[in-house]
């Protein structure tokens, strides 16, 4: 039954940490079962004045508070290796609970206690957690223990308790003992059969998943390789271009020589539209190396922007860059960083009319660092803020102002904040202008006054 093979087809929903997380609710709704039980002596015996085994019952929350404290730290500092001994471990529970609660039931009322029907708590859990057959184990076994409890007090062989001071008459344990039976093996029956769909569901969610997944890493692998395939013949055409636009630029016309460099800015933006294509698929898998090391923050600011002074000039754009208070140095991926930022810079200039102003806004906190890039550009509506970091999107006004492009560049800036446990936000107003925040956690939490 305990077997760790069938245990993984049997239960397709869950993971072996979802699985020990339910155990551990198990032991928490025991802690309130306890705290429950040590209620009723006080209430029943002041309260209400009943006749009850009330010492037994303090000992039998002695022992549950006993089991449940093994429970818990079992289930906090020892971790099973697999699906069939934390079931296992959870049977064990089951049975010893279904032990204590039949003497639970005995010494407060008997059949006469309608609280017999906690039984169903577990059968529940077990109608979730059991294939086959063994869904209806523990019903039988809730159900052997009751009726051997009544027959026991029915004959008076054990002392009897009773709410009201009487005995019951046999026609009353007879009817309560069928509404027990009719109802457990319905319940056990529902829930099965409950489960059972959902079992079907999941195995088939997984098999198309797997799928899904395969065909990504297909469309990936394509990616990657028409990618590498593109970039050498266009980094040649670049070349080329350039030795004419440079060589022949005082022999060509004017109409021509304006043609060659727009051949040049073009190609320029397919081989950068290239190379996110590579890095995208490069982050997504983990293939690219961490180059950690202390960086001047505000001086590495510096240089990023004016990598892109350049860009933003010639679309006469006013790109300024706020300073620190105080210059630190911080332990960062520099590499991956400057894409984020460049990335995020260049997105500004490129949707931005001529005369906008783009802001860099660098930052250190006490528990992240950062930078936001704020922009007085064509803004992003409201519809199209929860989809700008989706691969190849472009909102519409993007694509009016920019034909060029491949709706990547975002898409890699969220992988890369990922990767490093970041986040980004953007705030933006349709035709007022965008500002994208990225927050970034310490690699080491050492960051020194330089």
């Amino acid at each position: 039954m305990f077997r760790d093979k069938p245990y993984k087809l049997i239960l397709p929903f869950h993971t072996l940490e979802t699985l020990q997380t339910r155990i551990g609710w198990l032991v928490n709704l025991r802690w309130v079962g306890i705290l429950g039980l040590l209620c009723i002596i006080p209430i029943g015996e002041q309260l209400f004045r009943f006749d009850l085994g009330f010492p037994q019952i303090y000992l039998l929350a002695v022992i549950f508070t006993v089991l449940n404290l093994i429970y818990f730290f079992l289930c906090k500092y020892f971790k099973f290796a697999n699906f069939g001994q934390e079931i296992a471990f959870t049977e064990i529970q089951i049975l010893l609970d279904f032990v204590l609660i039949s003497f639970v039931i005995h010494y407060t009322g008997g059949i006469g206690n309608p609280f017999y029907y906690i039984y169903l708590v577990h059968i529940i859990i077990s109608g979730i957690l059991y294939h086959g057959i063994w869904v209806y184990i523990n019903a039988i076994i809730a159900a052997f223990l009751l009726t051997i409890w009544s027959i026991l007090e029915y004959y008076q062989i054990v002392n009897v308790y009773s709410l009201d001071g009487t005995a019951a008459p046999l026609r009353f344990y007879l009817i309560s003992l069928a509404a027990f039976y009719i109802l457990i093996f319905t319940a056990t029956y529902i829930i099965r059969d409950i489960i059972s769909g959902y079992r079907i569901l999941k195995r088939v969610i997984d098999q198309k998943s797997e799928l899904l997944e395969q065909t990504m890493l297909e469309r990936d692998k394509m990616f990657r390789f028409t990618a590498h395939e593109l970039k050498s013949p266009l980094t040649t055409l670049r070349s080329m271009l350039a030795v004419i636009d440079e060589v022949y630029s005082d022999s060509l016309q004017a109409e021509l020589k304006e043609m060659v460099g727009r051949a040049v800015r073009r190609t320029d933006q397919v081989l950068m539209m290239v190379k996110e294509m590579i890095e995208v698929t490069q982050y997504r898998y983990g293939l690219t190396e961490r180059k950690l090391g202390w960086v001047n923050f505000q001086e590495w600011i510096d240089k990023v922007v004016e990598q892109q002074r350049i860009y933003a000039t010639n679309k006469k754009i006013c790109l300024a860059v706020k300073k620190l208070s105080q210059s630190r140095t911080i332990y960062m991926d520099a590499d991956s960083l400057e894409k984020i930022l460049s990335n995020l810079i260049n997105n500004a200039i490129r949707y931005s009319p001529p005369a906008a102003e783009i802001t860099v806004l660098p930052f250190i906190k006490q528990s992240c660092f950062g930078f936001g890039v704020s922009d007085t550009g064509i803004g992003i509506a409201k519809d199209d803020m929860t989809k700008i970091f989706e691969e190849f999107y472009r909102s519409p006004n993007a694509r009016e102002m920019e034909n060029l492009g491949t709706g990547l560049g975002l898409s890699l800036v969220k992988q890369i904040v990922e990767q490093y446990h970041g986040r980004i936000y953007v705030e933006s107003k349709l035709g007022q202008g965008s500002t994208f925040t990225v927050e970034m956690p310490y690699l080491n939490f050492e960051i020194t006054a330089k």
